[in-house]
């Protein structure tokens, strides 16, 4: 009996958590549209801030591919998606299209020849201070997302710098010079995929429950789930309580004090 009332709490438990978890996840679901923009023009770029000036450009995006669309910011940014990142994009300068690309991103890597290493810099120039590590020589793998102009690595060499993820035991976001750099296969090849344009994307689903719940709203949904899974675990439990209450219990024994062959109550047994 013992075994299966703590069988029964345990599921009470388990249902109660994924409840939670389940309000949770459909309201977070039903809050938001996201829509795939399709990059048509060229020096359309990603920004790690919804700010027009050239210090938050993190790389061109290359041009035929998508960014998803995730909210409006202001009426001149959109925050988007891409591939792992996330940042913004300028309203003007993407469409956002009714449909789902196959390939929405381009899977372009890139391999490092210098012998010496190649450093990976917080900023597109060539400052000590900016660097964070020394990528290896023939490291290969380096994910690459797009390139942006900046500092000469190499006088009167390239000024393009490749925005990258390299790993080394965590993986690191920064800027290397294409100078020592060759992109390997597959070639960033044109995307022809298409859709119908959605002029006036709206993010947020008519039919939608806010994804962000007053602390008060919150607390009545969480008391309105776990207080009939406490009602019936207490029911459970009750007998056990009991039984153990009355195993406690003492039995009272009068004090007598002893005469002789004869004993005497305590008068104050009787109070």
């Amino acid at each position: 009996m013992k075994n299966l009332k703590i069988l029964i709490m345990l599921v009470l438990l388990f249902i109660t958590a994924i409840s939670l978890a389940s309000v949770n996840d459909n309201f977070s679901s039903l809050a938001k549209e996201t829509y795939y923009a399709k990059i048509q023009q060229d020096d359309v770029y990603f920004y790690s801030l919804p700010y027009s000036q050239d210090e938050y450009k993190l790389f061109e995006i290359p041009k035929t591919y998508f960014v998803i669309l995730t909210d409006k910011i202001d009426d001149e940014f959109y925050s988007a998606k891409y591939q792992d990142l996330e940042g913004y994009v300028k309203i003007n300068e993407v469409n956002a299209m009714n449909g789902t690309p196959i390939k929405p991103f381009p899977e372009a890597s890139f391999r490092v020849y210098s012998t010496d290493g190649l450093g990976i810099y917080h900023y597109p120039k060539f400052v000590n201070e900016y660097k964070i590590t020394t990528i290896p020589y023939l490291t290969e793998n380096i994910t690459f997302y797009g390139e942006i102009t900046g500092g000469e690595y190499v006088p009167e060499k390239s000024n393009i710098w490749y925005y990258c993820k390299y790993t080394d035991e965590k993986d690191i976001y920064g800027y290397v010079s294409s100078v020592f750099c060759d992109l390997l296969l597959p070639e960033i090849v044109t995307n022809y995929e298409t859709f119908e344009i959605i002029t006036n994307p709206t993010f947020t689903s008519p039919s939608a429950i806010p994804s962000s719940l007053s602390p008060v709203a919150m607390t009545f949904i969480i008391i309105g789930v776990t207080l009939p899974c406490l009602i019936v675990f207490y029911l459970l439990m009750k007998p056990s309580f009991m039984k153990e209450k009355v195993l406690n219990e003492k039995p009272k024994i009068s004090k007598r004090k002893r005469h002789g062959d004869y004993f005497e109550f305590d008068e104050n047994d009787l109070n």
